[in-house]
């Protein structure tokens, strides 16, 4: 008469309320509170793999320049000619180790973690981030022309792959995981998370996604806390204050620089895949190209050591920031950096392209904010508030990655007053810069070169490298054809499936449905079998074909679903793909 939870005691009837403090959580809310998790272990991990990566580059930089420099130094008019041993002394101990050891360190790294990411699941060898951590290193202390952003996001990259294998965790977490790391050590070098976190999700994934945003965001904020706690909260570069941005009508301005811009990053990327070309046709062994390239580099630096043109050339985009720099040297400085970077990384030296390209950005905005200002002084007042637009330029041009640009500098910088021609620069420099290379961009142009396949999300190219097996259904149930049909009706009622493989002896001989079942009188179930109504056509695809050979199938030839089977036995079913498993490679396809 009463609900259960009424009863009845000695001081009369009351209700037995129980309360539950534990929440119930759905299985999406669990996985998104886990994928959070995972984003900040690999931030703190990619945080830690950029420190140890910056105490390699200072040591490595004493040891050449500290220790080694002085015993074989001498001058002539001025100039230390014996500088340029040290590059290609680096070259010549770097060049064997990554032929050897790892080949995919040679470079500036970010190439190779797009295709891990897009081709390979996410999966990096173990040994990458000890030999990028050794090879980089010793390429920019000795004074290579290379950025450390390119082994740092390769390192945390790697890191992200190892923790993955650790946890035994799927792809898609896997490659949460790598983003992550590289985001992370991307945000500590630079003291940007947020800039960090686009970067990531921009460069590897190609867009921001809901997915992976707030755990990549976390990664990023964690590494760079990790990092900073380590070097102090200090922005990369020091911007005066009086690179500001009061005139609306100076956007006039920004918007023509994004425009030459976009045509000198084209110019930049063919001249340094020009040099690469040049030094993988060389005929000499591949670990001695890298001390020619060293050779080169060091004379281009030698006579400007003081302004950066080897290493990374952060002492030189601050005297570019704080005016300290000439309109004929600036554009000296733009091009020796840029071919001091073409023949390091050109050569084989492992090293990053994100510093190099923002020197050379630095160098040629401070000449056109120079020459704007003395064409119109009453409006273009801070000619070195360019400089800092050349960088974001450039690079978003370069890379096809003006929202990270338009994050990026301001935080590096400490400045966000400049958002608005930063906005216009970068924003025009990628037109150009897309109308010229389309999809090709700094990163992707290297796996283009080498005949690597990339895909995205909108096309249907990524579905012919995908394999089946990938996403069909590994738990299928099977029926014999002696199973009756009044089990195979439960069963159908049970699981809500409309069709089940008929297998005999461990071999696939036809299938039966629910319209093949429920044709049957109802009366005549218990007397019938499964071999009475079964169908012997059936559609088979093999395990290890592509999505797209799926598709056709699937969608083109009217089949409702196919039974996957191995290839070497095509009798043997090993799964089941249906429509609802080709939406699920689709949705696999768009967060990548």
């Amino acid at each position: 008469m009463f609900p259960n939870n009424v009863k009845r005691t000695n001081l009369g009837w009351v209700f037995d309320m129980k309360i539950s403090l534990k929440p119930k959580l759905s299985h999406h809310i669990k996985r998104f509170i886990y994928i959070d998790i995972l984003g900040i272990i690999a931030g703190f991990i990619g945080g830690l793999g950029a420190i140890i990566f910056r105490e390699f580059l200072k040591l490595n930089k004493w040891l050449f320049f500290s220790i080694l420099l002085p015993l074989i130094s001498f001058k002539v008019n001025g100039f230390i000619p014996s500088i340029i041993i040290l590059p290609a002394l680096g070259g010549l101990i770097v060049g064997p180790i990554i032929f050897k050891f790892a080949p995919e360190t040679k470079g500036h790294g970010v190439p190779e973690v797009i295709e891990a990411i897009k081709l390979h699941h996410a999966r990096i060898r173990k040994r990458v981030v000890f030999v990028k951590i050794f090879a980089s290193s010793i390429t920019i202390g000795s004074g290579g022309s290379a950025g450390r952003e390119g082994p740092i996001a390769q390192i945390g990259a790697s890191i992200g792959s190892l923790l993955s294998e650790l946890l035994n965790i799927g792809a898609r977490e896997r490659r949460l995981l790598v983003v992550s790391g590289l985001s992370a050590g991307i945000a500590g070098t630079f003291n940007a998370p947020l800039g960090g976190a686009i970067f990531g999700l921009e460069i590897l994934l190609g867009g921001v996604t809901l997915t992976y945003a707030i755990p990549i965001i976390l990664a990023s904020v964690i590494g760079a806390a990790v990092v900073s706690s380590v070097y102090g909260p200090y922005p990369a570069f020091y911007a005066p204050p009086t690179l500001t941005f009061t005139n609306p009508i100076e956007l006039f301005f920004y918007f023509l620089l994004g425009l030459i811009f976009g045509l000198l990053a084209v110019i930049w990327v063919k001249i340094f895949y020009l040099f690469e070309d040049f030094y993988d046709k060389l005929r000499v062994p591949n670990y001695l190209k890298l001390s020619i390239g060293g050779i080169i580099t060091g004379t281009l630096g030698m006579f400007y050591i003081q302004y950066g043109i080897l290493g990374v050339g952060y002492e030189g985009i601050n005297k570019i920031l704080l005016g300290e720099v000439s309109l004929t040297l600036l554009l000296i400085l733009g091009t020796l950096k840029l071919f001091a970077t073409a023949n390091t990384i050109g050569s084989g030296g492992s090293g990053g392209v994100f510093a190099p390209s923002l020197f050379i950005g630095a160098a040629y905005g401070g000449a056109i904010g120079l020459i704007f200002h003395s064409l119109f002084p009453g409006i273009v007042k801070h000619p070195f508030t360019y400089s800092l637009a050349g960088m974001a330029a450039l690079f978003a041009a370069a890379a096809h990655a003006p929202i990270s640009m338009i994050v990026m500098i301001p935080e590096m910088s400490n400045d966000y007053s400049l958002l608005p021609p930063l906005m216009a620069a970068c924003a025009t420099s990628y037109i150009v810069s897309k109308i010229i290379m389309g999809d090709s961009n700094i990163y992707t142009l290297k796996l283009k070169r080498r005949g690597v396949k990339l895909f995205l999300a909108e096309d249907f190219s990524a579905f012919e490298i995908l394999k089946v097996e990938e996403f069909m259904t590994k738990n299928v149930i099977t029926v014999s054809p002696e199973t009756n049909l009044s089990r195979v009706y439960e069963i159908i009622r049970e699981t809500h499936h409309d069709c089940f493989p008929v297998v005999e002896h461990g071999k696939l001989i036809g299938r039966v449905s629910s319209d093949d079942v429920l044709a049957v009188p109802v009366h005549l179930l218990p007397k019938c079998t499964v071999k009475d109504v079964m169908r012997k056509n059936y559609s088979t695809i093999f395990r290890d074909d592509p999505i797209i050979k799926a598709i056709e199938k699937i969608y083109y030839g009217g089949e409702g679903k196919l039974f996957v089977v191995e290839r070497n036995n095509p009798q043997k079913i090993v799964g089941i793909l249906t429509k609802t498993d080709i939406v699920k490679a689709y949705g696999y396809v768009s967060t990548i």
